[in-house]
Order: C-alpha cells, then structure tokens, then sequence
C-alpha cells in the first residue's frame, strides 16, 4: 500500500502482511511514520495559507496526529520492554 500526498511530492510505502491467523497487519513504525508525514504535510499547508483551509485547524489536526504517533511509539516500547 503506498500513501501519496502532494503532486507526486512523496511517496509512504506500507508494508501489509497478513500473520498467522489472516489478519492485516503493519510494522508500528511505518505506521507512526504515516501519521507524522501526514501530520507535517497539514502543517505545511497551514504555513502556505492554502486556500480553503484554516490554519489554526489544520494545524491542530496535525498535533493530534503527532501525538497519536507518540502514544503509539510509547506503547510499542511498552510491549518490548515487558517481553524481557
């Protein structure tokens, strides 16, 4: 699966596998990854004054995002750390 944002701009692959019992999944740091680029991509646009978007939301949308990404980071260190 790839995430494309822009006019060609970049290019996010993600890497989907199915495990052993047929579920979907995606590595935790292509993931968080993704929510950063498309975080940061917001936040450009809010910089740029793109029309149609209001800054201040598009850039409190990019937080959020980040901040997902951070939890996300937490909890995988989290579930590491408690295999050891």
């Amino acid at each position: 699966m790839e995430y494309h944002h822009g006019e060609g701009e970049q290019h996010f692959r993600l890497p989907v596998r199915r495990d052993q019992h047929g579920t979907l999944v995606v590595p935790a740091g292509h993931v968080t990854g993704l929510l950063r680029a498309i975080a940061a991509t917001w936040q450009e646009w809010a910089a740029g004054a793109v029309p149609g978007m209001d800054p201040a939301t598009t850039t409190g949308l990019g937080a959020v995002l980040e901040h997902l990404a951070d939890q996300l980071d937490v909890q995988c260190i989290a579930q590491t750390d408690s295999r050891d």
